[in-house]
């Protein structure tokens, strides 16, 4: 059967007047270009096919798992025929094609009509992308010894956290570089990503701060306590960039409910100079090997690293000589 419609009904009018009663049934909302809603026999499907001319692009594959994008020919004439058989969800169904039908019938071409309606579906139902535990315990590592630097007077403190703009390491200080580095077990057992991670550069010295954090449950901190409270510690010339950097390491302040996890050090940090008897890999640690490895073909390492008991933990003289305590109060 087939009805002649000025516009599309309601979902209410559709499910009870067509959909409900189960008879195959054609609305026409267009005679030419034909524009048509279906449902067929039982209510196993429905769905809206729009005319084609015969230049228009074949019909994109279906990225939708629920959703049957095909070219069709019926008629006579050829088809963009969208539609779907999972009755639960006819009518969140019902209204994408009614927006691909209003944008087809405002002039959109059929397949830029359906990707601009599937994109503004994805969009609207885009989850937000949060860090990771693992990420936030790094970024809260990171702002630690931030906050150390801005308390102890460091000149520049902000610009010296230089980890977001990728460099090879996390703080540049002077000629002194640190790699910060977090982990939430009983031992200093570290990730490291790749063979530049634990390489000083030219004229360098490189330090490895390794900080064991441990869940505070009301006491501690939470990552954006911790980010906030470094605004009132740094200067306001600071903050611009400080948010920049933040936003490069995927923290984004709009997110901060989602982050209620309270965090403190479990012990002191430790403080290593990336020296002869630290444990690492470097390109030219892989290139000493003997050709027979060929190392040329790897690509990429991480590895694990236990430092336990490795360097100088905090308080003592040779870690506040490299990193002096706080020169006023917070």
């Amino acid at each position: 059967m087939t009805t002649e419609v000025s516009m599309l009904p309601p979902w209410e009018d559709m499910l009870s007047n067509y959909v409900e009663p189960g008879l195959p049934h054609r609305l026409t909302v267009r005679t030419a270009p034909g524009i048509h809603i279906f449902t067929d026999a039982s209510a196993s499907r429905i769905g809206a096919r729009f005319e084609l001319t015969t230049e228009a692009p074949a019909a994109p594959k279906s990225k939708l798992e629920q959703i049957e994008v095909n070219d069709v020919s019926t008629d006579g004439r050829r088809w963009l025929e969208i539609s779907t058989s999972v009755p639960r969800l006819f009518e969140s169904f019902y209204r994408l094609i009614t927006q691909i039908t209003n944008a087809v019938l405002s002039g959109t071409a059929p397949h830029v009509g359906l990707e601009q309606a599937v994109g503004l579906w994805d969009s609207l139902v885009e989850e937000i992308s949060l860090l990771s535990e693992e990420r936030q315990a790094g970024l809260f590592g990171e702002l630690l010894l931030l906050e150390r630097l801005l308390l102890n007077g460091t000149s520049d403190a902000v610009a010296s956290w230089v980890g977001p703009d990728r460099q090879p390491h996390d703080f540049r200080v002077g000629v002194q570089e640190f790699e910060v580095k977090t982990t939430s077990s009983a031992k200093r057992v570290h990730t490291i990503n790749g063979l530049d991670q634990l390489q000083p550069s030219t004229g360098c010295t490189l330090f490895l701060i390794s900080m064991q954090l441990t869940d505070a449950g009301t006491g501690g901190r939470s990552l954006p306590e911790l980010v906030d409270g470094l605004k009132t510690v740094m200067p306001a010339t600071d903050i611009a960039q400080y948010d920049a950097r933040l936003q490069t390491s995927g923290y984004e302040a709009r997110h901060a409910a989602h982050y209620t996890r309270r965090r403190r050090l479990r012990s002191e940090m430790a403080l290593i100079t990336v020296e002869d008897g630290m444990p690492r890999l470097t390109a030219a640690c892989l290139a000493a090997l003997p050709s027979s490895y060929a190392t040329e073909r790897i690509g990429s390492v991480t590895y694990d690293i236990d430092v336990t008991n490795l360097g100088v933990t905090d308080g003592s003289d040779q870690f506040l000589a490299v990193i002096p305590l706080a020169v006023y109060a917070s």
